[in-house]
């Protein structure tokens, strides 16, 4: 198995990236999120046509993560604790 993508936060709930590839995801899923913006108010694009395109990000956003993640629970931590 290649190294974890992201990875559980040192303090809260939930995951963060940990590597180069975790990092240019969040990029990637940044500038898609601004070009679907840019793009759908350019072509005239319904709202709910864009809201749509935006939800589909997260959501391949979001199963990325958890695949490509470290595989621990996600619960609250105090750090080194």
């Amino acid at each position: 198995m290649s190294k974890p993508w992201f990875g559980a936060k040192s303090y809260g709930v939930g995951i963060s990236p940990k590597s180069l590839e975790g990092w240019l995801s969040i990029l990637a899923y940044g500038v898609s999120i601004g070009a679907t913006c840019i793009l759908g108010r350019r072509f005239d694009a319904p709202p709910w046509m864009i809201g749509l395109a935006v939800l589909v990000l997260t959501i391949a956003l979001f199963v990325l993560a958890v695949v490509k993640g470290d595989h621990q629970p996600w619960r609250w931590r105090w750090g080194g604790r």
